[in-house]
């Protein structure tokens, strides 16, 4: 059983929900609500409709909908040029020379580049000069790769004091944590004893909750990790947003406040799935 997982068990218990794990890991459980039966699965649960997971899966429909509402770095999609003929028509670039010229007039270097459906910082790369931006393009569109996309996103790159994670689930602020300590680019800062770090600061989860708070107005979002940066310039970035957080990092880098924390976080969201009336 995964962390993240005994904590969601533990909240069930504290509820008296009736749950059973059904899976020899004990990670797939089924839980008994009032308006009846909700799996979840891993770090998958039910608080989500399937166009909101999708929405916050595909990084650059997530910039579409919500960049107006919140600050976040410019973001340009590109097509993978090789990409069947029948998509063909899509393409706006028609070659890697096109990508790189319009990436270098629209932001210079430094700049990011990521796959789009990407996930824990997998091909994101902080790209400095042409070669290292070509190289960026080419892991991402590499067809022989289990991490194959064929959407890559550039984007501006955010110099940052400190990068969090807000949980909010139905709209109300549930937990977060500080990604790392570093203030540079922090991407899979856990591999680079980098820790996450348990937030208690009510101030600054105020602050990260008015910033995303425009979000819940263009989208019913049940249960979302929002990635913020905070900048140089002391303003907060949207990063990402993940509609199916993990929680394991911060159970392990805070063994006497990380399980409690993660447990009253399901244990507000069952209650509130429970209450649900339809």
């Amino acid at each position: 059983m995964e962390r993240q997982v005994a904590c969601l068990v533990e909240a069930c218990k504290q509820l008296s929900l009736r749950h059973e794990c059904i899976d020899r890991e004990q990670n797939l459980v089924r839980v008994y609500f009032n308006h009846g039966v909700e799996y979840f699965e891993l770090n998958k649960t039910p608080f989500n409709s399937e166009s909101i997971y999708g929405l916050c899966r595909d990084k650059m429909h997530s910039y579409q909908a919500f960049n107006k509402a919140v600050t976040m770095p410019e973001t340009l999609s590109f097509l993978d040029p090789n990409v069947p003929d029948e998509y063909k028509h899509y393409l706006q670039y028609q070659n890697m020379d096109e990508i790189v010229a319009a990436v270098e007039h629209t932001f210079g270097y430094p700049v990011v580049i990521k796959s789009n459906s990407g996930a824990l910082g997998v091909n994101v790369h902080l790209c400095q000069d042409k070669a290292s931006l070509v190289a960026a393009f080419g892991e991402i569109f590499n067809g022989q790769s289990k991490h194959y996309d064929y959407l890559a996103l550039a984007q501006a790159y955010v110099e940052n004091k400190a990068e969090y994670r807000l949980v909010c689930g139905f709209g109300e602020p549930l937990l977060a944590y500080k990604r790392g300590m570093a203030q540079t680019f922090n991407v899979r800062y856990w591999e680079k004893n980098e820790v996450a770090t348990l937030e208690q600061d009510e101030t600054l989860l105020t602050a990260l909750f008015e910033f995303v708070k425009p979000v819940f107005e263009l989208a019913n979002i049940g249960f979302v990790g929002f990635d913020i940066i905070l900048g140089q310039d002391d303003r907060f970035y949207l990063i990402e947003l993940n509609s199916s957080p993990k929680f394991n990092h911060l159970i392990i880098d805070n063994p006497e406040l990380g399980p409690a924390a993660v447990t009253r976080m399901y244990k507000n969201m069952l209650q509130k799935l429970n209450n649900r009336t339809t």
